[in-house]
């Protein structure tokens, strides 16, 4: 049975389609299919110059490669998704949850960042704490602060009444989220690891480190595949 080993990125010209053909060329073996796909790629477009060019350099031909976008399809026949960062993976999982445990971003798989898995679990925590705080505040201040902008447009001769008590309520809902918030900031920070950064649009220098950075990983994760 073949390994199907998707790469994700933004759009399917930079990250990903190197990650595919890098596999490609450090696999010869028939037991894996590969492929690449962008989140917002648009259907057949080439891959970049700058790509081309550092993946000609390692004598790896991208030319006759084409984009496409992530599809429900891609992501069902998948047993593995590689993607190039944090979002790229949140993104998947939005809107495909059935497919967590799946989903990777390629520093994590690489590097069994079991602490950064965690990492990505506390995330969706802080941010489910924040908005089920601000629902419940809204549900106890939003027919206040809706009366009170109202009566901001009709009464001007009030508006330094009512902006004062509205800069209250936002400063009280602030207080009430600022610890979180700081956490979030944290963890975001500290998810910038997972991240293979996009190189669009930058010099050629940077695509060869992107490949570079990309071509550890996939090597790190060779034999962790066959055993996924």
């Amino acid at each position: 049975m073949k390994h199907k080993i998707l790469f994700v990125c933004t759009g399917n010209t930079c990250r990903s389609s190197m990650a595919e053909y890098i596999f490609n060329d450090l696999v010869e073996n028939e037991k894996y299919q590969v492929k690449s796909a962008g989140l917002s790629a648009m259907k057949g477009d080439s891959a970049a110059p700058q790509a081309e060019q550092v993946m000609d350099e390692k004598g790896i031909d991208i030319s006759g490669h084409q984009a496409q976008r992530l599809t429900e399809e891609l992501v069902d026949e998948a047993n593995l998704i590689l993607t190039m960062t944090t979002q790229h993976k949140s993104s998947i999982l939005n809107m495909y949850p059935d497919c967590r445990g799946k989903v990777f971003t390629l520093k994590e798989f690489a590097e069994d960042a079991d602490e950064l898995e965690g990492l990505t679990e506390e995330l969706q925590e802080v941010y489910s704490r924040i908005n089920s705080k601000r629902e419940i505040f809204l549900d106890e201040n939003g027919a206040k602060i809706e009366r009170l902008r109202k009566r901001h447009q009709e009464l001007m001769q009030e508006i330094g009444e009512i902006e004062d008590e509205l800069n209250r309520l936002e400063e009280e809902l602030s207080k009430e989220i600022a610890e979180d918030k700081k956490e979030l900031k944290r963890l975001q920070n500290e998810m910038q690891s997972l991240n293979v950064s996009d190189p669009f649009g930058q010099p050629i220098s940077v695509y060869r480190q992107c490949a570079k950075e990309i071509e550890k990983h996939i090597k790190l994760s060779l034999d962790k595949i066959d055993d996924f």
